[in-house]
């Protein structure tokens, strides 16, 4: 199932949320995460039940917030079974 990830390129939140995703997913992130710009896509966004950002999509959960830190995405990311065994490695 894919994951996506809703962000804006002015915000800050934004560029620490994906700082977060990339320390888990490896940076440059993988292929399965779909990146949607709202300012770009506003209309998609909307239609997808965004109302915050930065905000994570995988099947129908949505996880956002005014802070998303590195231990909730990582729960997010546990429960829908993504991989982050790139930073598990010995």
């Amino acid at each position: 199932m894919p994951l996506t990830f809703y962000h804006s390129p002015f915000c800050p939140r934004c560029a620490r949320a994906k700082k977060h995703l990339q320390k888990l997913l490896g940076n440059p992130l993988p292929d399965t995460v779909v990146l949607i710009d709202v300012l770009k896509h506003p209309v998609k966004a909307w239609q997808d039940g965004i109302r915050m950002i930065p905000a994570l999509r995988c099947g129908e959960e949505i996880l956002s917030g005014i802070t998303l830190s590195a231990e909730r995405i990582g729960s997010f990311l546990d429960r829908h079974a993504i991989d982050t065994s790139v930073n598990k490695q010995g």
